[in-house]
C-alpha cells in the first residue's frame, strides 16, 4: 500500500531531556499506520488452562489483554472488527453465524468496542479451529487500505473428517497474496510443530510477525501498538546509511541514554519503529526497516542486558516519511529508527 506523506518535521530530535508523559499526548500527535484492523479471539478448550500464577485462565488473560489494549488506543477512524475463531457447534455450516462478530466490521468506537470486549466468553466453545478463523477472514478482507489482523492462537487446529478445509498455512498464504493484510500472531504455542507453523504463517509476507503471548500479557499496549505512532513520545532517533542496518558510532550516545533509562526504570519499555527512504520496492523496504528496528533491539540487549519483552520492534518501510524523499538530505532523515520509551 502506498502511504501519503502526512507530516513533515523541520528536524529530528536525537536526544530528549525526559520521557514525555503519556497523558500529555494529543490526537494531533498520532499517525495512523493502518486503515483497518481485526482482533480474532481464540475461545477454544486449549486456552482454558491456568495462566502462570495469575489466578486466571489463558482465555481470561486473553480477554484482559484486549480490554487493556483497547483502553490505550486512540480513536483514529479505523474500520475495526472483533471476531472469534468460530462458535461452538457451527463450524460445519456455511452460515455467517459460524463467525458471528462481537463487534461487526465498521467505524472504530473505543467505548462500543470496549463493551464488545466485555462480551467475550471466558468459557471454552470447543476444540481449536485455527483454519476456520482464517477461512472466515476471507469474507472480511475485501476492504480498502491496509488491514492488520491480530490473531490469538496456540497453533493448533482440529480437522473434521470428511469436511474439506485448507491447512492454516495454505489459507494464510492465500490471504496474503490476495489482500493487503498483515498478520500479528499472538502465540501461546508450546510444541515445536505449532511454533514452526506460526513462524511459517508470519513469513508469508514482510509485514507479519509473531509475538509471544507473555509479552502482550505484560505489555497489553503492545498488542495494537503497530496501528499508530505517537510523535510526542519520541525519545530519540537513530539514522542509517543507504541500504544498511548497521548501528553507526555517532548514535551510540542516544542508545546509551535509552539503555540507562530502561535500567533505571524497570517498569518502562521501548517501542522501536523502523523506516526507510522510498528507493526500492515496498516489500524490500519493509524487510529493511525490520532489520533496522531489530538491530537497535539487539544493540540494547547486548550492551545493557535489557529483556527482549521490554524492546518491542515495529517496522513500516517507507511509510510516513519525515522529510522530502526527493532530496538526498530528506532520504537520509527518513532512514531511521525512532525510540519511544513508555511506562506500563
Amino acid at each position: 500500500m502506498k502511504y501519503i506523506q502526512c507530516c513533515v518535521f523541520a528536524s529530528l530530535v536525537l536526544l530528549s531531556l525526559s520521557l514525555p508523559a503519556v497523558a500529555g499526548s494529543s490526537q494531533a500527535s498520532y499517525l495512523k499506520m493502518a486503515d483497518n484492523f481485526f482482533i480474532v479471539y481464540d475461545p477454544s478448550t486449549s486456552m482454558d488452562v491456568p495462566y502462570k500464577d495469575s489466578g486466571m485462565t489463558r482465555m481470561a488473560m486473553e480477554k484482559e489483554i484486549i480490554r487493556k489494549s483497547n483502553a490505550s488506543l486512540p480513536e483514529l477512524n479505523w474500520q475495526a472488527g472483533l471476531y472469534p475463531h468460530w462458535k461452538g457447534g457451527l463450524w460445519l455450516s456455511d452460515s455467517p453465524h459460524a463467525f458471528a462478530p462481537f463487534y461487526r466490521l465498521h467505524n472504530y468506537d473505543k467505548k462500543a468496542y470496549g463493551l464488545a470486549v466485555d462480551r467475550l466468553p471466558t468459557s471454552p466453545a470447543g476444540p481449536p479451529m485455527l483454519q476456520i478463523a482464517l477461512m472466515k477472514l476471507e469474507h472480511l478482507l475485501g476492504i480498502a487500505g491496509r488491514t492488520q489482523v491480530f490473531l490469538f492462537t496456540d497453533g493448533k487446529d482440529s480437522r473434521v473428517k470428511g469436511v474439506p478445509e485448507p491447512a492454516p498455512l495454505a489459507e494464510t498464504k492465500k490471504l496474503a497474496k490476495k489482500y493487503d493484510v498483515c498478520f500479528t500472531i499472538i502465540s501461546s504455542a508450546s510444541g515445536k510443530k505449532e511454533k514452526k507453523l506460526l513462524a511459517d504463517m508470519a513469513a508469508v509476507n514482510n509485514c507479519s510477525q509473531v509475538i509471544d503471548f507473555d509479552t502482550v500479557a505484560e505489555h497489553p499496549e503492545h498488542l495494537l501498538g503497530k496501528l499508530y505512532l505517537d510523535t510526542e513520545k519520541n525519545f530519540g532517533t537513530v539514522l542509517f546509511d543507504f541500504d544498511k542496518y548497521l548501528i553507526k558510532k555517532e548514535y551510540r550516545p542516544v542508545l546509551a541514554k535509552a539503555g540507562r533509562f530502561l535500567l533505571k526504570h524497570p517498569d518502562s519499555y521501548a517501542v522501536l519503529s523502523g523506516f526507510t527512504d522510498n528507493i526500492g520496492s515496498e516489500a524490500y523496504n519493509i524487510r529493511l526497516s525490520e532489520k533496522r528496528a531489530k538491530a537497535v533491539r539487539r544493540y540494547l540487549r547486548n550492551r545493557f542486558h535489557i529483556a527482549a519483552k521490554r524492546l518491542l520492534p515495529y517496522w513500516y518501510g517507507y511509510a510516513h516519511p519525515v522529510a522530502d524523499n526527493d532530496t538526498p538530505e530528506g532520504r537520509r532523515l527518513n532512514r531511521r529508527v525512532t525510540i519511544n520509551l513508555r511506562n506500563k
